[in-house]
């Protein structure tokens, strides 16, 4: 079964009525809203069209662990690359999130991640995919990091058709975004979209700095250790146990 880029994109849509809409009783589908049977078509469509993306993932997958070698970007001797394709679930809420966007034009449902062991191989393994691949837009979060403090380059290039989305991270970039992601979980907080108390984003913010300091192989300054001490402190009653210290 095919369906076209309208009609993926109006089942996802149906789909996201849905799911802000309160249930009806016994969890059953709201009053007014479509049926089982129009529902069911709306998931096949969405799922169809998130599994378009599974062959383009692994061929640029396989290919970014190629460069990373060539770039001798091993960490403890293997190379850290990961793939992921979005759940249904989680297209769904960037929808929410994002209401301009289609979900046909979501240019990371398919995600590859690098891990690297600095900087520099970070801007190497960039600069070899400018050169090879059809990147279609990059943004470089670590010359402008966002204003959160996540740092890292992403490409998002197109193979087989399909859009899908490279990350470049260094070990403290990824250990940093790893962690914002964890504490908001445990603290069921999307720390990660912006929500949660400031003392929290501010501490993150100060502690991106750090590693973006160590990261460019210089000394956290007096001044900076202080100010990280003092966020921490401001922070940690609304963070879990595991969450950074200085």
């Amino acid at each position: 079964m095919e369906f076209s880029k309208g009609a993926v994109d109006r089942a996802a849509r149906l789909i996201l009525d849905v799911w802000q809409l309160p249930p009806g009783p016994d969890g059953e589908l709201p009053a007014g809203g479509p049926g089982m049977d129009e529902l069911v078509r709306a998931m096949t469509a969405v799922t169809w069209w998130r599994g378009l993306h599974t062959g383009p993932l692994t061929k640029v997958a396989a290919n970014l662990r190629y460069h990373v070698a060539k770039e001798g970007g091993q960490i403890d001797g293997r190379i850290d690359v990961s793939q992921r394709l979005k759940r249904r679930p989680t297209m769904i809420d960037k929808l929410a999130r994002e209401p301009q966007m289609n979900l046909t034009q979501m240019a990371d449902i398919g995600g590859v991640r690098a891990r690297l062991p600095s900087l520099a191989h970070v801007q190497a393994v960039s600069r070899r995919l400018a050169k090879t691949w059809t990147v279609v837009r990059t943004r470089d979060y670590v010359t402008h990091p966002k204003a959160s403090g996540y740092r890292a380059i992403h490409h998002v290039v197109r193979r087989d058709g399909r859009l899908i989305e490279v990350q470049l991270r260094t070990v403290r970039q990824d250990a940093w975004a790893n962690q914002v992601e964890d504490d908001g979980r445990d603290r069921g907080v999307g720390f990660k979209f912006g929500f949660g108390a400031p003392e929290v984003h501010a501490y993150y913010v100060v502690m991106a700095e750090a590693f973006e300091a160590l990261d460019r192989g210089r000394q956290l300054t007096p001044d900076l250790v202080a100010r990280l001490n003092e966020a921490f402190t401001a922070a940690r009653p609304l963070l879990p146990r595991t969450a950074f210290r200085p």
